[in-house]
Order: structure tokens, then C-alpha cells, then sequence
């Protein structure tokens, strides 16, 4: 692939899962992923469609591109519109009008297009969608290709099952409590749309591709699980490795004590953990400000809270990050080198990228965490009252 094109696959990526993750809209989460996935790959239009599990048949979601007359020609069969997508399978059918596969050819020809791309939306094993990109000139798709817009069904994929998931959790609650003549009053609380960009663009060397494909890891894995510990414990493993760091860790701002509180590290001994949580307006404080902050020689940088330890732990230098979920600071990213080192723009805008969704991650995982805690509550505390004395 040219060095060019990964560079805004990268790009394109980083910023569909920002984007997609800091939603609490599904259709936002759905039209995002077809816009991207139409301009990522310069077709002509593309849809997304989930399968009614009652109907079978593929219900319009969101759509780019296409005429209101395609659109609405008819009812989709998830068994007869090229049907090995849902057994999982990417299908790239050219010549469409001629393919016996679709099911609208004639309109599909009247739409002016010639080839089209399918591509399953997997989530736990199973397809529950299709993602179609549509072409009005033959063409083929190159393996990159496939891989970027295959993430970024994967992607929303599964951020529909997590939609699904908060959704059933907060009818469980609604309807526990009104068994009992208690109402929810409000809405539930809503994670913002983060709008904040990145903080760099990325730079030409040479390691987007393989940056793309590490994020698309860790988003696969935040939206696939709500263990939040988990969740940053791969972020440490796969941050350390590609940064060829001595340490990474991820800390929390409490906002009593205003410590850094340790959430997930790796690469540090117990003797320096244990000198205590740096504080967060002391510690490197201009991450705070939502600007990463390198410290190239720890041996004579006044940022640092613990300097003698610092060095004592054979730390050089040290890359902070920030971590921004609803528009402030919760927490910060940092990577520690056992050597002075510099970090291309490339490097910080992929490390400022995993921080970020980080970020609206957490935030996700804890309001589920409390959703559970609340339905736990109320099962026992309504599951008391309703006792009969004894």
C-alpha cells in the first residue's frame, strides 16, 4: 500500500472509532460508519441494513449516495440478497445487474451501478447486519481496502450490540420498579460527543498501517468487553510493544485527593509504585491542559513530583498523555523509555488516539457498571420488602 493511502486509512480510522464510540446515538453511529466507509474507498454510495431476527429480512438503517427510488424499491430477503454475507463472508460481486444474487437487478442497472461490495457486521460470532458499498464502475478491492472497511463494520457492529445492551439494562430497571408503582424520572445520563480532535496529524513514517491495525484491536476489544481493568491492561501490553517503552501506566484523577490513581501498569517495579500516587497538579501538570507533554531528560526536568525516584527506576524520559472523556481530563497515558527519546507526529497522534477513546471507554464501562449495581440494588431491596413477616 502507498505510504500515502495508509497514512489516511490511519487517519480515517482513528477518527470513524472516535466518532462511533463518544455517540449515544445509534443512527449517528450507523450513518457515521457508511459516510466513512463511502469516502474511504471513492464508491458511488453504500447502506447498512440489520437483519430482523423475526422477518429475516434486512431492514434499511442508514444510507449514503443512493437515491430515494433504490432505496425504497423493495424489501430486502437476508436469504436471497447475496446471502454467504451473513454466513460471515466479505463478497465483492461485479457485473451486479447480471448476478443472480441480487435481488433488484433491474434497479441496481437504473441506479447506475456496476459492482458492489458486501461485508458482514459480526458481533459475538454471528452476522446481525450488512455493510454494502456500491460502484458505478467495475472495479476490484485491494486487500487494504477490505481490511479498513471490515474493521469499521466490526467496529459498528459492535458498538450496536453495546447500544443494544445499555437499552435492555435500562428496561430491566424501568420495569422492576414499576412492579412496585416507583417511576424513573429523567433521562438516563448520556456520555457527550467528544469533539476535541486529536492531537497531532499523522506524519509520513511509515508505521500507519501497522498503528491502523492496533487500533482496530483495542476498539475490538473495548467494545467487546466492559471489564474496564481488562480493557487497559491491553492498552499498556500493546502500547509498550509498539513504542518499544520500558513502562507503561494508565491513571485516574481522583477528584477528592486529586491523585493520579493507578488503574493499570506495567514495566514498573513495586518500589516505585509504592513511593505514592503522584498528584495531578504537581505530576507533569500541563497534561491537564489536554496537551501531551514529553519530558526528554528526567534528571533535570522540575515537572516531576518523585525526580530521584524517577531516575533511581532507570527512567529517561517520559511521554504524558492525556485522557479526555466528555470534554475535560479523567486521566493520563504515560510511557516511560529507559534512554532519551523523541516521538514522531505519527507516534503521539496514534498514542493521543488510544488515550482518547481510552477515555469514552471508561466512562461507558462505568455507567454500565452502575446501571448493574443499580438493578442489584433494587432486586434485593424490593426483593426484602416483598419478604413476608415473619
Amino acid at each position: 500500500m502507498p505510504q500515502s493511502q495508509s497514512v489516511a486509512y490511519f487517519k480515517l480510522f482513528y477518527e470513524a472509532a472516535q466518532t462511533i464510540l463518544s455517540s449515544s446515538s445509534l443512527q449517528v453511529t450507523l450513518e457515521t460508519l457508511v459516510e466513512r466507509s463511502v469516502a474511504a474507498l471513492h464508491v458511488r454510495g453504500g447502506s447498512l441494513r440489520l437483519v430482523d431476527e423475526e422477518t429475516h429480512r434486512l431492514e434499511q438503517m442508514a444510507s449514503c449516495g443512493l437515491s430515494e427510488a433504490y432505496l425504497n424499491k423493495g424489501a430486502l430477503n437476508a436469504d436471497l440478497s447475496v446471502p454467504e454475507v451473513l454466513d460471515g463472508k466479505v463478497v465483492c460481486i461485479q457485473d451486479a445487474y447480471d448476478d443472480p444474487r441480487i435481488q433488484y437487478r433491474d434497479e441496481l442497472r437504473s441506479e447506475g451501478i456496476n459492482t458492489l461490495l458486501s461485508l458482514p457486521l459480526v458481533a459475538s460470532g454471528r452476522a446481525i447486519g450488512v455493510l454494502r458499498l456500491y460502484s458505478a464502475e467495475r472495479r476490484t478491492f485491494t486487500d487494504e481496502e477490505i481490511e479498513l472497511v471490515s474493521a469499521m463494520a466490526e467496529l459498528g457492529a459492535l458498538a450496536i450490540v453495546n447500544a443494544r445492551l445499555y437499552k435492555a439494562q435500562g428496561v430491566k430497571l424501568s420495569a422492576l420498579l414499576q412492579d412496585v408503582g416507583v417511576e424513573l424520572t429523567g433521562a438516563p445520563a448520556e456520555v457527550e460527543e467528544q469533539t476535541r480532535p486529536f492531537a497531532s496529524v499523522p506524519g509520513e513514517t511509515g508505521r500507519s498501517l501497522e498503528y491502523f491495525r492496533a487500533l482496530h484491536e483495542i476498539t475490538r476489544a473495548m467494545l467487546s468487553t466492559l471489564d474496564s481493568r481488562e480493557l487497559m491492561q491491553l492498552i499498556i501490553e500493546r502500547v509498550m510493544g509498539l513504542m518499544h517503552a520500558k513502562a507503561a501506566a494508565l491513571r485516574l484523577i481522583n477528584e477528592v485527593s486529586n491523585e493520579l490513581e493507578l488503574l493499570a501498569a506495567r514495566g514498573l517495579s513495586d518500589r516505585f509504585l509504592a513511593k505514592g500516587s503522584p498528584h495531578a497538579d504537581r505530576s507533569i501538570r500541563e497534561t491537564l491542559e489536554g496537551i501531551p507533554v514529553l519530558i526528554a531528560d528526567t534528571g533535570s526536568d522540575p515537572r516531576l513530583e518523585y525526580p530521584k525516584q524517577t531516575v533511581a527506576e532507570g527512567i529517561a524520559s517520559i511521554l504524558s498523555l492525556p485522557i479526555i472523556a466528555r470534554h475535560r481530563v479523567i486521566g493520563v497515558l504515560r510511557v516511560y523509555s529507559d534512554r532519551p527519546r523523541a516521538y514522531s507526529q505519527e507516534d503521539v497522534t496514534f498514542l493521543s488516539a488510544v488515550a482518547e477513546i481510552a477515555g469514552i471507554v471508561i466512562v461507558n464501562a462505568r455507567l454500565f457498571e452502575k446501571t448493574h449495581y443499580d438493578l442489584s440494588f433494587w432486586n434485593a431491596t424490593l426483593g426484602y420488602l416483598r419478604e413476608p413477616e415473619s
